[in-house]
């Protein structure tokens, strides 16, 4: 099986949206905002971001790089916003071109191939397809082994953690159903202290993007 100690989170969370069967993104609605988040946490992980009293700030960590093309987008609208925003204000801040980055990127890396099709001559859609599926199947394995109870969270490799805490907030139901979900919400309390401050700003943006829709049904 693939190592993934080295894959930037913002494509695991692309690959596991992926559903292999059905060749097509799933669970797009929250998609955006997972991919910024994963971008966030890259940059505070790797310290080109700190937190200032609730909102990130651009550290000079030296020697580091974004790792993902996403990452450097995001960091780059950071530091050059005069005015300091709070971290769900990045989770949201263009989402559904962060889909469209972390496509292209794993396109260039021969990730994926994607086509575009047509439903009854009509409809259009974006069918992905996995062109190593095995990483993909490394990247869930990480996720799986991180939501069982019986290793301790502190053992949990940090990508894993990260992978399993937004995969959980963002709903991605190629990861886990809806009752799966709900019993793995203790260990999810238990992973994502470690994370700092992304995963709280993620749930806040899933939550408020629930509340607009509801509001405009």
């Amino acid at each position: 099986m693939p190592a993934t100690d080295d894959v930037p989170l913002t494509r695991r969370m692309f690959l596991l949206a992926c559903d292999p069967e059905r060749q097509r993104l799933a669970g797009r609605e929250y998609l955006g905002l997972v991919l910024n988040a994963a971008a966030l946490q890259e940059l505070y992980d790797d310290g080109l971001l700190a937190d200032d009293d609730g909102r990130p700030r651009t550290s000079g960590a030296r020697g580091a790089a974004p790792r993902s093309a996403l990452a450097a987008a995001v960091h780059r609208r950071i530091a050059e916003d005069p005015k300091p925003r709070p971290w769900r204000y990045w989770v949201k801040k263009a989402e559904r071109a962060a889909v469209g980055t972390v496509r292209d990127e794993l396109l260039g890396e021969r990730l994926i191939r994607v086509q575009h099709r047509r439903v009854l001559l009509v409809l259009r859609f974006e069918s992905v397809q996995l062109r190593q599926p095995r990483l993909r199947t490394a990247v869930l394995g990480g996720v799986r082994d991180a939501l069982r109870p019986a290793q301790p969270a502190s053992r949990v490799p940090h990508g894993d953690a990260a992978a399993a805490v937004f995969a959980h907030i963002g709903e991605m139901r190629p990861v886990m159903s809806r009752a799966e979900r709900r019993a793995a919400r203790p260990r999810i309390a238990e992973l994502e202290p470690r994370l700092g401050p992304v995963p709280a700003a993620l749930r806040r943006t899933v939550k408020d993007k629930k509340s607009d829709v509801g509001g405009a049904a």
